[in-house]
């Protein structure tokens, strides 16, 4: 019988443990999704927000022990790419059992960290525009001011969190790498190519058509990528 593969889940900015969840379907019976959740929303809506993106990696460090004692495979949107790779980087430093793949998805490389928008800093109607043009909140959302009120300080502090980092190279980890951006994203195949900085393993980079939030569209696509690394022969 197979061994059920844990996929463990790490949302955008403003995401949560729901962000994820019409992906489910597409995942079939050998997955069990787990998705972290940082403070300030969700189940954890009562926690102050974190806006350092190496407190969010401790955080979501000590989430993530007690689900990898068995294969696991990580995957992460947006800022939860760079969350991902900084987790992934912490693992290996602290000896612990790496992912059986990592899937990157909206996110240029981190090297290129400093090339970002300093959104976090815009005022709030334009900081709406732009989450607009991302094509991440759908319009009824951000017509909801109610909403909005309580959403934009924490996509804010994430963006801060993102926007800030200042990224620093570090030993690569034994994992293979999928990369996927939208077509429609403002991410250069440059971009794309320096996540071969991370990992010592091979880097696959795809694009699928949309915007920065083209994965709305593709989960079952991205559940199918998903679904060959777990049903692959892997030695422990």
């Amino acid at each position: 019988m197979l061994q059920k593969i844990k996929l463990i889940c790490i949302p955008y900015a403003g995401g949560n443990g729901y962000s994820f969840r019409d992906m489910q379907p597409f995942l079939g019976r050998h997955l069990d999704m787990v998705t972290l959740e940082l403070p300030g929303r969700g189940k954890r809506m009562t926690e102050p927000l974190l806006s350092d993106i190496h407190a969010m990696t401790d955080d979501l460090y000590r989430q993530v022990l007690p689900h990898i004692r068995s294969p696991y495979i990580l995957y992460g949107h947006s800022m939860g790419a760079v969350l991902g790779n900084l987790l992934l980087h912490r693992l290996q430093q602290e000896w612990k059992a790496l992912p059986l793949h990592f899937f990157a998805t909206g996110c240029a490389a981190p090297v290129f960290n400093h090339q970002r928008r300093q959104l976090h800093l815009l005022p709030d109607e334009q900081l709406m525009v732009a989450l607009k043009e991302m094509g991440g909140m759908p319009d009824a959302l951000l017509e909801d001011l109610d909403l909005m009120e309580f959403f934009l300080p924490v996509i804010r502090e994430d963006m801060k969190a993102l926007e800030c980092y200042q990224y620093q190279s570090m030993d690569r980890y034994n994992t293979g790498i999928t990369v996927i951006t939208g077509t429609h994203e403002e991410i250069t195949d440059a971009q794309t190519a320096g996540w071969a900085r991370e990992s010592e393993r091979e880097v696959r980079i795809l694009r699928y058509p949309g915007n920065h939030f083209f994965i709305f569209h593709q989960f079952q696509n991205i559940a199918m990528l998903i679904r060959d690394v777990a049903l692959t022969p892997h030695h422990s």
